[in-house]
């Protein structure tokens, strides 16, 4: 996946591309900052890096610290994937997280994956935006507990083109 530069309307620039091996003590520097996250919630480090051949990745660098973290996780069949994005709260209305969807999604089309799912909080309306108006159609809300707290997460899915 090639490497793209933005510049944000408030000037400041970024840089999308492939995660490396060298980005794992960053990774795990991000996810550190996420409020509301554990961890795990964030990304399976040892995962990510142990079986490459089932993630599509990428990271959002900013004066060399990872802002922003999206994956496709491949099924074991290698026909599906389930999606994730974080973007760091001081980055997110920049339209990252949108670039990072539409690349993420180039990427699994080319691999010829089927479909894509995902899970968003409910409550998290600007994100439920974003996945609609990339075709995502909801599929089922769920409650579940995570970090101790009540949510309902709202399942999506959208199917690929080839």
């Amino acid at each position: 996946m090639e490497q793209k530069v933005y510049t944000l309307n408030d000037g400041r620039e970024i840089q999308l591309r492939s995660v490396e091996t060298h980005d794992k003590k960053n990774l795990l520097g991000f996810c550190e900052t996420m409020s509301g996250y554990d961890i795990p919630t964030c990304l399976d480090l040892d995962n990510v890096f142990r079986y490459p051949l089932y993630y599509i990745n990428l990271v959002i660098i900013h004066d060399d610290k990872i802002v922003g973290y999206g994956e496709i996780m491949k099924s074991p069949d290698m026909r599906d994937g389930e999606l994730k994005i974080h973007i760091h709260g001081d980055y997110q209305g920049a339209g990252l997280g949108t670039a990072m969807m539409i690349m993420l999604v180039h990427e699994a089309t080319d691999e010829q994956l089927h479909s894509i799912h995902l899970r968003v909080d409910s409550s998290n309306l600007g994100a439920i935006h974003l996945f609609r108006k990339s075709g995502f159609i909801e599929e089922t809300i769920e409650k579940e507990t995570i970090n101790g707290k009540q949510i309902e997460t709202l399942h999506m899915i959208r199917t690929l083109t080839r």
